[in-house]
């Protein structure tokens, strides 16, 4: 089995601002990038997007965006598990031997709606 390890990191602050969750996404990419000036967009095999914001295809997006042409490309959305469940996901794609590469990358809005349940509306949790 591979070892597997991070290499690198991108952080973007905590803020109220208005910019739509990809603009969040790519904007921590382009500090993982800027932080690593070894490391190539072309060497990136997996794209992961850990969220609980509604927006679909954001894995897809953000390798568009930011000029990835992964080998594989989806987003984790398990609730708060989501940021754990996409490093497990990345680590397991690697140790695998699937990729060498893998990107991860979780945002959230101020503003999120998160994923109410049907089972939580069922309930009365959110009336």
């Amino acid at each position: 089995m591979s070892k597997v390890g991070i290499a690198s990191y991108g952080i973007t602050k905590f803020s109220k601002d208005d910019s739509k969750i990809e603009s969040v996404l790519l904007q921590s990419t382009k500090k993982l990038f800027d932080n690593s000036p070894n490391l190539s967009r072309n060497d990136i095999d997996a794209v992961l997007v850990s969220t609980n914001n509604n927006s679909k295809y954001l894995s897809a997006v953000l390798s568009e965006m930011s000029g990835i042409e992964p080998k594989i490309a989806h987003s984790v959305e398990s609730l708060c598990n989501s940021g754990t469940n996409a490093i497990v996901s990345a680590y397991s794609y690697i140790a695998a031997g699937l990729a060498d590469v893998v990107l991860v990358c979780g945002a959230e809005r101020y503003d999120s709606p998160g994923q109410i349940l049907e089972w939580d509306n069922s309930r009365g949790e959110f009336k």
